[in-house]
């Protein structure tokens, strides 16, 4: 489970695909996450299930572990 207190490394899923890929932290606050996959910077929201996920160049992710 994310929460504010996560550092560290994190395991990102794409939603369509179901593939895994790890991703490093950089920023958290309270409703959102930013982290490093691959060079690209990618900022996860809490939706109203308290899942971050995010939209980038029409794929969709969500962060699975920290």
């Amino acid at each position: 489970m994310l929460t504010l207190y996560s550092n560290g490394t994190v395991i990102v899923k794409n939603s369509e695909s179901g593939a895994l890929a790890q991703a490093i932290l950089t920023g958290k606050t309270f409703d959102a996450l930013a982290v490093n996959l691959n060079g690209v910077p990618i900022t996860f929201k809490r939706d109203i299930k308290n899942h971050y996920i995010a939209t980038f160049a029409n794929l969709n992710f969500e962060l699975v572990s920290g």
